[in-house]
């Protein structure tokens, strides 16, 4: 026997209307901003001057050209970014990415300098600056050279935050990384330096970042340190209550596509900020719904329950909003 009260049916609205949406008034009386300008951040690829990728994915720059795409996004109401560089100087133990003068600390430096006030991320990883494109260092042998790499993540994360960086974000997922990097900037006395941490699913949808970037791993992939897709929507939920537990701030989701289910049940079991990752390999997608469908995926990941959205399309859907809302 069903004991549920059956709820009376709702009567149509006059000749089929629903009062509610039938008048321009009432519908902007009961309507809530959905999307802002500041719900985005956009991903800065920092590249050195006269490299042949500049173009190749929005937010792609030479690093001269940091300062106007900053001022163009601020200008929009984007109020936040992440910053990748192009490696460097590339060994078997990411030397480069701890030198004093590297591309990444260069880009941060000209983002702050021309506005102080944007939230700026960084990544902290190795595969920008190892030359065999791992995000690890690697024992002779061949295996990860667990001591190494969080030396290198520490040093990293301390690096970005003395050039600026408001929040850094550890890619690869080794546990202990996130309690390594936080207290690394504790002890520097960067106590409000935040630490997002990625909750990265394996996926095809990082190509032409990889290729763009050159942090595709020569030989093998990185299935160890990424989520696998078929489980995703548990095992996210387990890493990221251990990434809170050594100390994440807020934590990222990506790539968010093919991941707007896991995003949910990740709202629902966290309340730090969360970040949604619209990748690279999401762009081509998104030009094919063109801007109005490209704005209106952007606003079901708001709703889904992302604090920022972190997107190529930053730009793009900024510059919509901006025209749309006068």
């Amino acid at each position: 026997m069903n004991t549920v009260a059956e709820r009376p049916p709702v009567p149509p609205g006059p000749e089929g209307v629903n009062p509610s949406r039938a008048r321009p008034a009432v519908r902007e009386l009961y309507a809530r901003p959905v999307l802002s300008p500041a719900d985005l951040s956009a991903p800065l690829l920092v590249l050195p001057d006269g490299h042949a990728g500049e173009g190749r994915l929005p937010g792609a720059v030479p690093l001269s050209a940091v300062p106007a795409a900053v001022g163009r996004w601020a200008r929009l109401g984007i109020r936040g970014l992440k910053v990748f560089a192009l490696g460097h100087d590339r060994d078997a133990h990411a030397t480069g990415a701890l030198a004093g003068d590297n591309l990444m600390l260069r880009g941060i430096a000209a983002v702050k300098r021309t506005d102080p006030g944007m939230a700026v991320t960084t990544e902290v990883c190795g595969c920008s600056w190892t030359d065999h494109g791992q995000c690890v260092l690697r024992t002779g042998e061949g295996g990860i050279d667990l001591g190494a790499t969080l030396a290198l993540m520490r040093g990293m994360a301390v690096q970005h935050a003395g050039a600026g960086a408001d929040v850094v974000s550890p890619t690869a997922m080794l546990d202990g990384s996130v309690r390594a990097v936080r207290d690394a900037l504790d002890a520097a006395g960067l106590r409000d330096v935040g630490v997002n941490p990625n909750l990265a699913i394996h996926s095809a949808l990082y190509g032409p970042f990889k290729e763009l970037m050159g942090t595709d791993p020569r030989t093998g992939h990185r299935r160890g340190l990424q989520l696998e897709p078929a489980r995703a929507d548990r095992d996210t939920l387990v890493q990221a209550r251990r990434w809170i537990a050594e100390g994440a701030d807020s934590l990222t989701l990506q790539p968010v596509l093919t991941a707007v289910d896991v995003l949910a049940r990740l709202r629902a079991d966290q309340d730090v900020p969360l970040v949604a990752y619209s990748t690279s390999g999401e762009v081509a997608a998104l030009r094919a719904l063109g801007t109005e469908g490209t704005v209106e995926y952007h606003a079901m990941l708001k709703r889904t329950g992302a604090d920022q959205i972190l997107t190529f399309a930053a730009e793009e859907v900024a510059t919509h909003l901006e025209r749309a809302h006068g």
